[in-house]
C-alpha cells in the first residue's frame, strides 16, 4: 500500500528510501498527499498545500492533484488564497471575505459569468 501510494503521487522508485530532509519541497509536498490518501480518506482538507513551493513545482503539483482526484474520485477542500489556483482547481468556489461572511458560492462557470460583487470580481480578477 505504501509503495501503491508513493507512486501515485508520482515519487520515482529511486526516493522510496530517502528521508524526508533528503527530498525536495515537492517531493515532500506529494509525500504528504500519499500520506493522506493512504487512509483512503472520502474527503481530504488541504489548507495551502503548495504555498511553500515555487511557481513550475506549484503547477505541476496541481495537475498532479487533479489527476489524482479524477484517478480517486475523491472530495477534495481546498483552502487557497491564489485566485489562479482556485479557478484552476475548483468544481465549486466559496469566496469569503471579513468574518468568514460568504460573499458567493457556485460553480468557476457562475463566478464568471456573474459575479456576485465588486469584493468577488476583485479577488478573482474578473472583468467588470
Amino acid at each position: 500500500m505504501r509503495l501503491q501510494m508513493l507512486k501515485l503521487v508520482g515519487i520515482d522508485e529511486g526516493f522510496f528510501e530517502r528521508y524526508p530532509n533528503q527530498l525536495s519541497g515537492g517531493q515532500q509536498q506529494r509525500v504528504g498527499v500519499a500520506r493522506a490518501l493512504a487512509i483512503k480518506p472520502n474527503i481530504l482538507l488541504m489548507d495551502e498545500p503548495f504555498g511553500a513551493v515555487d511557481p513550475i513545482v506549484r503547477e505541476e503539483l496541481q495537475d498532479e492533484l487533479l489527476r489524482i482526484q479524477k484517478e480517486l474520485d475523491l472530495t477534495i477542500v481546498l483552502v487557497t488564497h491564489d485566485r489562479y489556483e482556485a479557478l484552476k482547481l475548483a468544481d465549486q468556489l466559496v469566496v469569503l471575505s471579513d468574518g468568514a461572511k460568504i460573499e458567493q458560492a457556485g460553480s468557476v462557470a457562475q463566478f464568471k459569468a456573474k459575479p456576485a460583487n465588486d469584493f468577488v470580481r476583485k479577488l478573482l480578477g474578473l472583468e467588470k
